[in-house]
C-alpha cells in the first residue's frame, strides 16, 4: 500500500480540508487538532506520509490524518500501555558479566531484569518529555503534532508559523531529521547533553521567551511530571512477571 504526504495531492482548497478534519473529529475537536492541520495544509510537504489504497484521495488522507491526530493524544504517555520488550535476553551476557565479575553470578537475574526495565523506561523516556512540554507550551500558543502528524516536527506555533523538534539527547537526532530542517526555519532544542550530563532547559525557555521563573521549565519540573505520571499509570513502563520487582510495584504504591 503506497505512503503519501499531503504534497502528493493536488487541486485542493483550504476551507474544504479544514472542514473535512472538523467533520471527522466532531467532539474531539481541538484548537491544537486545527492549528497542526492548517500548519500542514500550509506546508504539505512537511505532512506525514500515510498510507493510501488505491482509489482512496484527499479526503481520505485528510480522515486518517486527523485520527492519527487524535489516537496519538489519547495514548500519550501518560494514558498508555508499554508493550513487552520484544527481544529475548541473551545467555552470553551472563557469561560476559559474570566473567569480569567473578562474584556476580547470584545477582545475574537482577542485572538481567533491571537491564530490561531500564530499556522499556528509556523507550517512554522522549515520549514522557513531549506530553511534559506540551501541557506547559500550550499556554505560549506552541501546539503539539499529536501522532506525529508533521514529519520530524513536534510543535508549532500557532501566532507565527514557528516549527519546534525536541530531542531528550543531542545524540539522539537521526539523519532524516536533520534532513527536514535543512533550510527551513525549524528550531531545535534538546534536553541533556549526552557527554557531560548538563541539562539544557534554559536554551527552550529562551526559544519560547518565558521570563517568568515560577513558569520556567526545569529538570526539577520535568522530573516531578514524569514521577507523577508513571505513579498514576504503573503500565507506562513494561514491568515482567519473572523480574524480582513484579508485584511489589503495586504494593509499594497501595502502602
Amino acid at each position: 500500500m503506497p505512503r503519501k504526504r499531503l504534497s502528493d495531492f493536488t487541486g485542493y482548497r483550504k476551507a474544504d480540508l479544514l472542514k473535512i478534519v472538523e467533520e471527522q473529529a466532531g467532539q474531539e475537536k481541538s484548537d491544537s487538532l486545527m492549528v497542526v492541520v492548517e500548519r500542514i495544509i500550509d506546508i504539505p510537504d512537511y505532512s506525514c506520509s500515510i498510507n493510501i489504497r488505491k482509489g482512496e484521495d484527499v479526503t481520505d488522507f485528510m480522515i486518517k490524518l486527523t485520527t492519527k491526530f487524535i489516537n496519538g493524544y489519547k495514548n500519550r504517555p501518560s494514558q498508555r500501555i508499554s508493550n513487552p520488550i520484544g527481544t529475548q535476553h541473551d545467555s552470553i551476557l551472563d557469561e560476559i558479566i559474570s566473567a569480569r565479575i567473578p562474584n556476580a553470578t547470584e545477582d545475574l537475574e537482577t542485572i538481567k531484569y533491571g537491564h530490561r526495565l531500564a530499556m522499556s523506561a528509556e523507550n517512554v523516556t522522549g515520549a514522557l518529555l513531549e506530553e511534559y512540554l506540551a501541557t506547559v507550551l500550550i499556554d505560549y500558543d506552541w501546539h503539539c503534532c499529536w501522532g506525529e502528524t508533521m514529519k520530524s516536527i513536534d510543535f508549532c506555533n500557532a501566532t507565527d508559523g514557528q516549527l519546534l523538534q525536541v530531542k531528550n539527547s543531542d545524540n539522539s537526532e537521526n539523519s532524516s531529521s536533520k534532513t527536514v530542517r535543512d533550510g527551513t526555519a525549524i528550531q531545535h532544542w534538546f534536553r541533556r547533553f549526552s557527554r557531560t550530563g548538563a541539562t539544557n532547559w534554559s536554551a527552550i525557555n529562551d526559544l519560547i521567551g518565558i521570563k517568568n521563573d515560577l513558569e520556567k521549565l526545569s529538570e526539577a519540573s520535568f522530573r516531578s511530571f514524569v514521577r507523577e505520571a508513571v505513579s498514576n499509570n504503573l503500565k507506562l513502563v513494561f514491568l515482567e512477571e519473572e523480574s524480582p520487582w513484579y508485584g511489589k510495584d503495586q504494593e509499594n504504591k497501595e502502602s
